[in-house]
């Protein structure tokens, strides 16, 4: 393939060819908007379980003390109203079903939780409740974070359409550092006969 053309012809389809390939990776990768949570009403399922009302609010206080350099991410009050009643307990206690009449109801539980983010990124969740003490419980993740695969190398290859030579670079990332090494096709001047020939480069550079 034969190459010809004006300097500013060759600066303006590099150019095109650039602005095609960042804008190309920019459509291909670029970071999708967060989605904003609105409002949304009570669900009740088949289950008896409940999907919460969701009820954004910025400056919203946690019932609890949350650990220094968290940040709490949502905060959720669950109102229980226990099925058992006290008369139910009083009979398989041995009690006589007239003393169990005298007990009265249970009354609703509240129980506070938050959910809390770490300086490391990982989540925490933290529950109290104003009618008890918490005796238990168990926080399992079921959407695992797995943690994405870092890209440490890179390669490629150059075309000068100046003097038609070819090259060929590689590249990896150690630590903040950007170690590469570069071959590249060389034309000698013409007086020496305008050869082509292979030389070799390496670099160094730092990321932030």
């Amino acid at each position: 393939m034969t190459w010809t053309g004006k300097p500013a012809a060759w600066a303006l389809a590099a150019g095109l060819i650039f602005a095609g390939g960042i804008g190309t990776g920019w459509m291909l990768w670029r970071p999708s908007a967060p989605k904003v949570e609105s409002y949304a009403r009570e669900q009740k399922q088949k289950d008896g379980s409940t999907i919460l009302e969701r009820k954004p609010q910025a400056d919203a206080k946690p019932a609890h003390e949350i650990p220094k350099g968290a940040k709490a991410e949502r905060a959720v009050q669950i109102k229980v109203q226990p099925s058992s009643s006290a008369a139910v307990t009083a009979r398989t206690s041995g009690s006589s079903p007239e003393a169990a009449a005298t007990i009265p109801p249970f009354n609703p539980v509240t129980l506070d939780l938050s959910l809390i983010r770490l300086k490391d990124q990982s989540r925490r969740v933290i529950a109290s409740s104003p009618d008890g003490a918490i005796v238990g419980g168990v926080d399992i993740p079921v959407e695992a974070a797995r943690q994405a695969r870092a890209l440490k190398w890179a390669a490629g290859g150059t075309w000068n359409p100046a003097d038609r030579s070819w090259g060929a670079w590689a590249q990896r990332d150690v630590g903040p550092l950007v170690l590469g090494a570069d071959a590249l096709q060389v034309r000698e001047p013409v007086q020496a006969g305008g050869r082509l020939r292979w030389v070799g480069l390496v670099r160094a550079g730092i990321r932030w």
